[in-house]
C-alpha cells in the first residue's frame, strides 16, 4: 500500500512538470520548519511527528481537574479544566533564538487559547493573551516569540482543545530593511517584531484613529472594528439591515457626507474566512459597482482549509485575514451624503470583516495628468 501511494505522488509530479515549461518539479526544502495537525495528534497511538533539529518534543496534556493549572501555572475557573499542547524546545544559539509560531484554531467564545512561554525553572517570558474574538469561524493568529532561556512553549485552551488545528512553527533570521522616516510601518499588536509573513501575507495595518491628507489622498476610516457578515437569501439587492441579529448582520452598511465628490476612490478592508470563489458585493448609494478583490496567499499556506458540500466540487475559505480592496470611479459618489454597503452573494458562508478605510483621490497643485485625444 505504501509503494501504492508513493508511486501515484510521483505520478502526480510527473503530471505538473510539463507546466513549467519543461523544467524539473523540486520539492521546496523545509528542514526549519514543521507542520503539526492536532487532530492526527490526538488520535490514539499516533505517529510521533518529524521535527526540525531545534525542536525535541510535542506532547498533548489532557484537561484536568478545576483549579489551579499543574501543566502551566495558568488560573483556571472552578468550573472549566484546561489541555496543554506543550513544545519543547533546544538551545541552538545562532538558528532558534526566535520562532514564529502561527496557530490555527476555531475561534470559539468559550475556548481562547493562550500560548506561554517557560523557562526550565518556571520564569514566563512570554504571554500572548487569549486569541481570537469569539467570532465562531476558522482564524489563525501569527507571533514571532522570543526564545533566549526558553525552555518550551505551551499552548493552552478552555476544554478539550478540539478547536485547535494546526500550528506551524519556523525559525526567524533578522535581515537589516531601510525604510522611509515618514513612511514607517505599524505592526499589528499580536505581534512583538515586524516579520515577513513565509506565504506572502501582508502583515495587519491597525485603522487609524483619524482622517488624514497626503498629496491629494484623504484617507478615513469607516469602521475600525470586527463586523461578522452572513449571505442573505437573496442578493440581487442590498438585503435590509432587518435582516440581521445583533451579533451577525447580513449586510454592512456606511454612511459619511462629502464636501466634493473625488476623481476616483479606494475601499480597503481585511476579510476573515473568505472564499475566493464568492467575494463580497458592493454597492455605492444603492448601484452596484463589483465585488471586493482580494490579495491571496501562496496557495502552499496551511489556512487554506476546504469544504466539501453534496454534489459540489471543494470550495476553500482562507482561515486568516485576507486584504481586500475595490475601486470605485468618482463619479459614484456625491457632494453630501453617500452610503457604501457592503454584502455577501447568496448561499456564501459567513466572513468577519474589519477595517474599513476609505480613500478619496482629489486635484492638488502637483498632480500628473495629460488630456488624451
Amino acid at each position: 500500500m505504501i509503494r501504492r501511494l508513493v508511486r501515484l505522488v510521483a505520478l502526480c509530479l510527473a503530471a505538473v512538470a510539463p507546466l513549467a515549461n519543461g523544467q524539473e518539479l523540486a520539492v521546496q526544502p523545509t528542514p526549519f520548519t514543521v507542520l503539526l495537525d492536532f487532530a492526527a495528534l490526538r488520535q490514539p497511538a499516533a505517529p510521533k511527528p518529524a521535527l526540525p533539529i531545534w525542536l525535541e518534543s510535542v506532547k498533548i496534556i489532557p484537561a484536568e481537574p478545576a483549579g489551579e493549572s499543574a501543566v502551566s501555572g495558568l488560573p483556571e475557573s472552578k468550573d472549566t479544566p484546561h489541555t496543554t499542547v506543550r513544545i519543547r524546545l533546544r538551545s541552538l544559539p545562532g538558528l532558534s533564538e526566535a520562532v514564529l509560531l502561527r496557530l490555527f484554531f476555531d475561534d470559539l467564545a468559550t475556548a481562547h487559547p493562550t500560548i506561554t512561554a517557560w523557562s526550565e525553572t518556571g520564569v514566563q517570558s512570554f504571554n500572548s493573551g487569549p486569541l481570537g474574538a469569539g467570532l465562531d469561524l476558522p482564524v489563525s493568529e501569527s507571533m514571532s516569540i522570543p526564545t533566549q532561556g526558553v525552555a518550551y512553549l505551551d499552548i493552552d485552551l478552555p476544554g478539550d482543545g478540539s478547536n485547535l488545528r494546526k500550528a506551524l512553527l519556523t525559525t526567524l533570521k533578522k535581515s537589516t530593511v531601510n525604510q522611509p522616516l515618514d513612511f514607517a510601518p505599524v505592526t499589528s499588536s499580536s505581534i512583538t517584531e515586524p516579520v515577513i509573513d513565509p506565504f506572502g501575507n501582508p502583515a495587519p495595518q491597525p485603522a487609524a484613529a483619524n482622517d488624514t491628507y497626503l498629496f491629494g489622498r484623504v484617507r478615513a476610516t469607516l469602521e475600525p472594528g470586527l463586523v461578522k457578515l452572513a449571505a442573505p437569501k437573496f442578493s440581487t439587492n442590498p438585503a435590509p439591515e432587518s435582516e440581521a441579529t445583533p451579533e451577525v448582520k447580513t449586510s454592512a452598511v456606511y454612511e459619511f457626507d462629502l464636501e466634493a465628490a473625488p476623481l476616483m476612490a479606494l475601499v480597503t478592508l481585511d476579510i476573515l474566512n473568505a472564499d475566493p470563489l464568492a467575494p463580497l458585493q458592493v454597492w455605492v448609494n444603492n448601484m452596484p459597482v463589483g465585488v471586493v478583490s482580494m490579495q491571496l496567499a501562496d496557495l502552499a499556506d496551511p489556512a487554506y482549509a476546504g469544504v466539501v458540500r453534496p454534489l459540489q466540487a471543494m470550495r476553500f475559505h482562507y482561515a486568516g485575514w485576507l486584504h481586500g480592496q475595490i475601486v470605485l470611479p468618482g463619479a459614484a459618489l456625491k457632494a453630501g451624503a453617500n452610503t457604501i454597503t457592503l454584502q455577501l452573494p447568496s448561499g456564501a458562508s459567513p466572513v468577519a470583516i474589519r477595517a474599513i478605510e476609505l480613500q478619496l483621490k482629489h486635484n492638488w497643485r502637483i498632480l500628473d495628468y495629460q488630456f488624451a485625444p
